[in-house]
């Protein structure tokens, strides 16, 4: 067994140490709390869905429908629609309560880290880098920030968006990882999705083809220094790439090596770190340990990176 496996294994020892005699007993006093959010999450999803077809009824039976008249099914849609974000609304209200009092427990399993939620001033540095593209809006939902292996790690849950009003579109939603790079280097590399025409998104970086072709039909590299990217994309670092983007099942990823710092932009609709479903007991220890993988997935990219050590990727 290596030394890695056997960390991992300390670490996952230690949470379900945590969480069985920390947690369990103070997620347990709030089983009442959930059962009347349940009960008032599904009231308030079912009257709202009976509005919507209630304004369905009217329309078909007055005759809107058959006139062309929109107005209405849209208001039922609308009704619709807000069934679902109620929902999500009482549950995540309730998932912040609950990781308020938990998280302290949880983030001890990962050394020096906190968790915070909805305030992040640091997001200017993934559209500096190219990571992701420029936005006017952001909103924040898990953010965690801390240190392992003495290597500074920011994990970031955004939801980016440009335009406002009508115009107002979403330009990326998933996580994001900012880790310090214990390595001197001054160049800029983006890695980014492949496109069938290669568009640097700066006059200063141009494209660059790796010797991997599997990689290269999959990414698409653009540096201002050649040999400096070479460097820091090995083929060992192309493979983790590419298992990091199956591993959490995102739409797509992209990182760049900036200013000192390595950057991965995880895209996925998915709710990563999400606890207290309205319908599950508050001690099912899926949830739990389900998030805590999560996180632990991310941390291990200071090992697999090796960015406590001042050598190559």
């Amino acid at each position: 067994m290596t030394e890695k496996t056997t960390s991992y294994s300390q670490m996952r020892r230690d949470f379900y140490e945590k969480y069985t005699n920390k947690i369990v007993p103070l997620v347990q006093r709030h089983e009442n709390s959930r059962k009347i959010r349940l009960v008032i999450a599904i009231l308030s999803s079912i009257l709202l869905i009976i509005l919507g077809s209630f304004l369905i009824y009217i329309a078909y039976i007055d005759g809107s429908i058959t006139k062309g008249n929109n107005g209405i099914l849209k208001l039922a849609l609308f009704f619709y629609v807000l069934s679902y974000f109620v929902w999500c609304w009482i549950k995540k209200r309730f998932e912040n309560t609950i990781k308020e009092k938990i998280m302290p427990t949880v983030c001890s399993c990962f050394g020096n880290m906190k968790w915070t939620h909805s305030n992040y001033s640091g997001g200017k540095v993934f559209s500096t880098s190219f990571v992701i593209p420029q936005f006017t809006s952001e909103k924040y939902d898990d953010i965690f920030k801390g240190s392992y292996k003495d290597v500074n790690i920011e994990i970031i849950e955004p939801e980016y968006e440009i335009g406002s009003g009508k115009h107002r579109r979403t330009v990326f939603t998933g996580v994001i990882v900012k880790l310090d790079m214990n390595k001197p280097f001054t160049s800029h590399t983006v890695i980014k999705p492949n496109r069938l025409i290669n568009i640097s998104p700066s006059s200063g970086l141009h494209h660059t083809e790796l010797e991997d072709a599997e990689f290269n039909k999959k990414f698409d590299v653009y540096t201002n220094d050649e040999v400096d990217a070479r460097y820091l994309i090995t083929p060992s670092f192309m493979e983790r790439l590419k298992n990091m983007k199956t591993a959490f099942k995102a739409n797509s990823i992209s990182c760049a090596f900036f200013g000192d710092l390595l950057i991965i932009a995880l895209s996925t609709n998915k709710d990563l770190f999400s606890l207290c479903s309205l319908l599950k007991k508050m001690d099912d220890s899926k949830q739990y340990f389900q998030m805590y993988e999560e996180i632990l997935s991310i941390v291990k990219l200071i090992d697999h990176f090796k960015l406590n050590q001042k050598i190559g990727l």
